[in-house]
């Protein structure tokens, strides 16, 4: 799917209660369109890394209050009942199966342990694929079936358009424009490899070195030996 109708997607799941899970390689802009829908809307977003999460933390930790244990959720949830906003899920399929598992009732129910979620807070999560040559961990079944799932795929056309609207380098637009199928490459052995975060990356390197001939070697480390020999 392409951002322009990702970012719609993201607009209408925004007005229902399912979560939804954006799908596609590194480098091209899942968590940015996170960001933006959610800024068109005026909502906060709260980013969490859900590959740093041990599978008990969203559950908090007990302490005794008149002879009971009561679970006191983290501070990173919203609490406050009125509030809205969107509670962004990064790197999910990072995270080890245990930590995923910890997710089932929060994204079904809206609630883990002694924890409800506001009702005006979406879910939303982003992730790499198996193939994408990323730390990756199958999702389970029973979690995979509670979210809206979304494949983000690169679009020069869409690209180009908020390429322009951000400042990016005009040398790096006119070649995207020429050079369409360099705008992202898999991801291979090398380090280095071509993607629109990298191409932005080119952009200030330009702006900060001058001239493609005095950061030739800086941009065979962001964008790999053949994008940057190209360009």
């Amino acid at each position: 799917m392409k951002p322009t109708r990702v970012t719609e997607v993201l607009g209408q799941m925004f007005d229902s209660r399912w979560p939804l899970f954006l799908w596609g390689p590194p480098g091209i802009g899942k968590s940015s369109i996170v960001q933006q829908v959610a800024a068109s809307r005026e909502l906060p977003v709260i980013d969490i890394r859900a590959a740093l999460l041990d599978p008990t933390d969203l559950r908090g930790i007990p302490a005794v209050v008149d002879g009971r244990a009561i679970w006191a959720p983290p501070s990173f949830l919203p609490h406050d009942p009125d509030s809205g906003g969107v509670l962004f899920f990064d790197e999910l399929s990072a995270a080890p199966p245990l930590v995923q598992a910890s997710l089932y009732q929060l994204t079904l129910d809206r609630r883990v342990g002694e924890y409800t979620l506001p009702d005006g807070w979406k879910i939303v999560a982003a992730g790499n694929r198996a193939q994408d040559a990323s730390i990756s961990f199958r999702m389970p079944a029973a979690l995979a079936n509670r979210f809206v799932h979304v494949d983000f795929e690169v679009d020069v056309d869409d690209w180009r358009d908020w390429a322009v609207s951000a400042g990016v380098h005009p040398m790096v637009v006119a070649f995207i424009s020429f050079r369409r199928e360099l705008l992202f490459q898999e991801p291979g052995s090398a380090l280095a490899f071509a993607t629109p975060r990298s191409w932005e990356m080119v952009s200030d390197v330009l702006r900060e070195f001058g001239d493609p001939d005095a950061a030739e070697d800086v941009l065979l480390g962001v964008i790999g030996e053949g994008p940057a020999l190209e360009f």
